[in-house]
């Protein structure tokens, strides 16, 4: 019986879509193109999610790889993108509705310590029960660690839990471990409603 929903963060309860947070900045088309490669196609990224280096480090980098006209955006974009990005109403909706049925909510999501603070800090944290974020464990998903670790911080029953991402891999590195998963996708939301309730 279900007890734990687990949500991923990106394209789960929000668009992770570089694209469209880049078209908050006033770009040319060479300069968004530019700096999505420069940021968020960039190794640095892929650290800042693993914890091995920081927003801060991050910028330096990037903004030593820009021309200087584009040196102030980059700094700007890295201080503020986590407040451009499209969080999706009916996923909090089904939330609502899961906290109303007693069901605990928790998060697990590979980013970095930035959008970790952004989440604990505004109101996006009420409406989770507790949260693990790859970066504060400097340990990302599929590894199977990470998972545990948010089974035993809040003393979790596998065959209790449900893992929402919408990555396979990692849905299928819960269900090794006894939970159940699900790959999501914004227009499968009804099929999660479903799922959830087959198996409680």
């Amino acid at each position: 019986m279900l007890k734990n929903i687990i949500l991923d963060f990106g394209n789960v309860i929000m668009n992770w879509n570089p694209d469209e947070i880049l078209n908050h900045y006033e770009l040319t088309p060479n300069d968004h193109e530019l700096l999505r490669k420069t940021i968020f196609e960039s190794e640095e990224w892929l650290k800042i999610d693993a914890g091995e280096i920081n927003e801060q480090e991050a910028t330096e980098i990037f903004v030593n790889r820009v021309p200087e006209p584009l040196q102030a955006k980059t700094q700007q974009i890295m201080a503020t993108w986590q407040e451009n990005v499209e969080f999706f109403e009916p996923v909090f909706g089904l939330i609502d509705d899961l906290r109303k049925q007693s069901y605990k909510i928790y998060g697990l999501s590979n980013t970095g310590m930035q959008f970790a603070n952004f989440v604990k800090n505004s109101s996006l944290g009420d409406y989770f029960d507790g949260y693990v974020f790859s970066a504060e464990e400097k340990i990302m998903k599929p590894d199977a660690r990470i998972y545990q670790r948010l089974l035993e911080r809040y003393n979790l029953t596998p065959n209790e839990s449900l893992f929402v991402d919408d990555v396979k891999a990692n849905t299928e590195a819960a269900e090794a471990l006894g939970m159940y998963g699900f790959t999501f996708k914004i227009d499968k939301l009804g099929q999660l409603y479903d799922f959830i309730e087959t198996h409680s």
